[in-house]
């Protein structure tokens, strides 16, 4: 069986321990855009640590969790999205307002909405974790 979107496993392996209350989960395969995703979303304090493990084939990450993501996804299809028209995806993916992020990926890299907002890019978008 292949695996079609590395993003969407990485995040659905995060639901799927926070359902079951692991303290850590492993992901595989690694790859640069899982590791900068995961390290937005320890910069925002919704996971713990997380390792990069090299196995001698693709890599893996371990991450340890800390019980605070209710819910986690990619958003597919990958859409554009322009500044003026975040908000309303935010209102689409995000239970309430200020809670919650969506990652964009941006000319100047992968950020969250409010750094997007901050910075006034858009970009297409992600994932959307609260």
């Amino acid at each position: 069986m292949t695996l079609l979107d590395p993003l969407a496993d990485a995040c659905s392996c995060i639901k799927n321990a926070e359902i079951v209350c692991q303290s850590s989960v492993i992901i595989n395969p690694r790859s640069k855009l899982i590791g900068t995703v995961l390290h937005i979303l320890q910069a925002n304090g919704y996971i713990g640590s997380f390792e990069s493990i090299d196995d001698g084939r693709q890599g893996k990450f371990r991450v340890q969790l800390l019980g605070r993501i209710n819910k986690i996804g990619v958003i597919k299809p990958r859409k554009p999205v322009k500044i003026k028209k975040i908000e309303i995806e935010e209102k689409n993916y995000l239970p309430a307002v200020n809670f919650g992020l969506i990652l964009l990926s941006t000319s100047q890299g992968v950020m969250s909405h409010v750094e997007a907002k901050e910075r006034h890019i858009g970009g297409r978008l992600l994932v959307y974790v609260y």
